[in-house]
């Protein structure tokens, strides 16, 4: 029996043309994509059209497929379906949302039409080995919060629960982490990348 849950064995089954490997694909990941396309765009039947558009070009794009993180490339591509959206109904609200979609590149660093570029694929994963840098070294309760409300999508109230602390508690710790995350980037990184990574942080919560 094939596991799908292996990344590798399921990229390489889409890759050709198993459709069963694409339905265990679709059916494992729509469900958090609508609900992260739902943090852009307060509509359940545009967030359904655009996740579902974009599990459609992953498999039309299939073969260009290489053993990288699928869910990380469909979250990305649902951002930028989210955002070109949001441009086209011009209703872009402030905050991050006006930096990330003006961002130069943003689009050929996590997208790159599934040309996967030896250069931008080399950049994605320098931002994603410095983005786990700074995790890592932050505080231990300051990591614990921020992976909680970044990653596992918990709001404030829920990690002040689970943790067993104040939600002034909750935000002082990702105060403290975005405080980090900004300070490492603008340090050594270009304006355009630094600029991306903030806005990510800040669209995360």
């Amino acid at each position: 029996m094939i596991d799908f849950a292996d990344q590798n064995v399921l990229v390489k089954e889409i890759r050709k043309g198993n459709h069963v490997a694409f339905e265990y694909l679709f059916k494992s990941c729509n469900a958090r994509l609508c609900g992260y396309a739902a943090r852009f765009i307060d509509d359940r039947e545009m967030c359904r059209d655009i996740v579902q558009e974009c599990f459609l070009k992953i498999w039309e794009k299939r073969n260009t497929l290489k053993s990288i993180s699928v869910l990380s490339l469909l979250f990305a591509m649902v951002r930028n379906g989210c955002l070109d959206c949001l441009k086209h109904l011009a209703v872009v609200e402030r905050h991050s949302i006006e930096y990330l979609a003006d961002v130069g590149g943003e689009e050929r660093l996590y997208y790159t039409d599934f040309t996967c570029d030896a250069e931008y694929e080399t950049l994605y994963e320098e931002l994603e080995k410095q983005i786990r840098y700074v995790i890592d070294h932050l505080p231990d309760r300051c990591r614990e919060v921020f992976v909680m409300s970044r990653f596992e999508g918990l709001k404030n109230s829920e990690i002040a629960e689970k943790l067993k602390i104040s939600v002034k508690a909750v935000e002082k710790h990702i105060s403290r982490a975005l405080s980090d995350f900004s300070a490492h980037f603008k340090r050594n990184y270009p304006l355009d990348v630094y600029i991306m990574i903030v806005a990510w942080l800040i669209m995360s919560c």
